[in-house]
């Protein structure tokens, strides 16, 4: 496992919040997302959690920009604005 430089850390608190979310979570995207965000504290580097969830490195990143922004409840919103068709 390789260590980052700038290593990602959530309080007990917030870990185990995050750990109870992912359980009951049905979503397979909020579950990946919260799974990111674990993976990360553990000491993941962003690389590692994208190759682990096979998504690309920024939507890693960016998945940890909306949790520092909104919290557990930012991270768990769906606002995908795809074609309307």
């Amino acid at each position: 496992m390789e260590q980052t430089t700038d290593p990602f850390t959530l309080p007990t608190l917030v870990r185990k919040k995050l750990e109870k979310l992912r359980r009951q979570e049905k979503d397979a995207r909020i579950h990946r997302r919260l799974s990111a965000l674990l993976w990360l504290s553990r000491g993941y580097s962003p690389q590692e959690v994208a190759d682990l969830l096979d998504v690309c490195p920024r939507t890693v990143t960016n998945w940890v920009a909306l949790f520092q922004a909104g919290g557990p409840e930012a991270l768990c919103t769906l606002d995908y604005q795809g074609d309307p068709g």
